[in-house]
């Protein structure tokens, strides 16, 4: 009777078990193949979303926040988009890598042109280093970096190589309204070397097609004004650019190197005291040159959204979000660059409170974005705790059914035993 006694508890270890294997299968996204691709929509907030360490979700074609503010059973996600279009995996080494001054977002971090890796810093560090997670296997490697307390990645050259990132000796503070400025190093992933260049006070920076230059947005001290420069790498010669925007995000400059383009502002009318960093007004272009070559007539605003540059296509068209939908959401979009009418290609509405923020794309894979309609979205494995809460209900429910069916019987096996029968033969009955 000691086996059947124990009858119940090992009903509910094992249905317990067989809940976590059966919400911990690895799920991995196979990697697309052919042309990245999106959906026609983004898909919601879910906490059941799993993570890119317990199951790699292959090639990325954007990386984004999702939600804001530290909530009851939900915190803002860093998540990834896989280059299908259906598959989606939150970076968990960016959400375990923020700390209190992220007020619960994710750490910096920053998608490879290629879609296969992901760079996360650090606002505040004792130990200067930057992550990058292996989007392909899940695996992290850490790059201690010579100087900095705050380490933010900002572009990352488009053979995935090399990684420039923006050190401050200081903590950063996201929130201050204040553009972060500080020295800029370039991280060799190869030979896990670190050059810092000779410029301070540099806010962005973003690489030629083929790495040998650098364009460096410079604010001055008060951070109110820009200077942009472009750094030949293996010289050093610098020649400076004739121009009052500011760079339009890490994929500014086009793949064939005739154009950079640059984000327009206006003052915003901030109170008097606190540093105006402009609004967006719309996105111009520069020739990189310096040789005052041709260049489009500038977007404005309604085809430049926020300004950011996130890709350009195979025909010369630039990739931006677009606000739409009666500023409810954006949309994600071709705008061509003689101002033409935008192709929406995926949109970003239904927020709700979960809004979408920090929206960046693997710029080497838009060429030729396609649009999909995915019939099933990839979640992957549920995270653990979720996992494992599922796994006690479903083991107490099978204790307790079981623990039921055992009285039953013994009552009916005393009830058999009362009457002169075998209560085995009853029970084999």
């Amino acid at each position: 009777m000691r086996m059947v006694g124990g009858l119940p508890v090992a009903i509910g270890v094992g249905s317990a078990a067989l809940a976590v294997a059966l919400t911990g299968l690895s799920g991995s996204a196979i990697p697309s193949s052919g042309a990245a691709a999106v959906p026609e929509q983004l898909a919601g907030y879910s906490l059941l979303t799993g993570n890119v360490s317990s199951s790699p979700p292959g090639p990325a074609v954007a990386l984004f926040q999702h939600g804001y503010g530290v909530e009851f059973l939900d915190h803002p996600q860093a998540v990834v988009l896989g280059a299908g279009g259906d598959v989606y995996r939150r970076v968990d080494a960016a959400e375990d890598r923020a700390g209190a001054e992220t007020q619960g977002d994710p750490a910096p971090m920053l998608l490879s042109p290629d879609g296969t890796k992901v760079a996360v810093g650090d606002h505040d560090t004792a130990d200067p280093d930057v992550v990058v997670v292996d989007l392909l296997t899940g695996a992290t490697t850490t790059h201690p970096l010579p100087t900095g307390r705050s380490v933010l990645p900002v572009a990352w050259s488009r053979d995935g190589r090399t990684l420039a990132h923006v050190l401050s000796s200081a903590p950063t503070n996201p929130y201050t309204g204040e553009r972060i400025a500080g020295e800029v190093g370039l991280l060799d992933l190869e030979d896990d070397s670190t050059d810092i260049l000779r410029e301070d006070d540099v806010t962005a920076v973003a690489f030629s097609p083929d790495g040998s230059e650098l364009a460096v947005e410079q604010a001055d001290t008060a951070g109110t004004e820009a200077r942009l420069r472009v750094v030949d790498l293996a010289s050093g010669a610098e020649r400076d650019l004739d121009t009052d925007g500011v760079l339009a995000g890490p994929a500014a400059w086009s793949p064939d190197g005739r154009l950079l383009a640059l984000t327009s502002l206006e003052p915003s009318g901030a109170p008097i005291g606190v540093p105006d960093t402009g609004m967006p007004s719309g996105v111009a272009f520069v020739d990189p040159s310096g040789e005052g070559g041709e260049v489009p007539a500038p977007l404005p605003l309604a085809l430049a959204g926020p300004g950011r540059v996130l890709g350009w296509t195979d025909a010369g068209e630039v990739v931006m979000l677009l606000d739409c939908c009666g500023s409810l959401g954006y949309a994600l979009s071709t705008v061509p660059l003689d101002g033409a009418e935008p192709r929406t290609l995926m949109r970003i509405t239904g927020l709700q409170s979960y809004g979408v923020g920090r929206f960046q794309m693997a710029s080497a894979t838009v060429g030729d974005l396609q649009v999909v309609d995915p019939t099933e979205i990839d979640r992957g494995p549920w995270p653990l705790p979720f996992r494992g809460g599922l796994a006690l209900v479903v083991g107490l429910v099978a204790w307790s059914v079981s623990r039921w069916v055992l009285r039953r019987w013994r009552r009916r096996a005393a009830g058999a035993a009362d009457d002169g029968a075998d209560p085995v033969t009853d029970l084999r009955r």
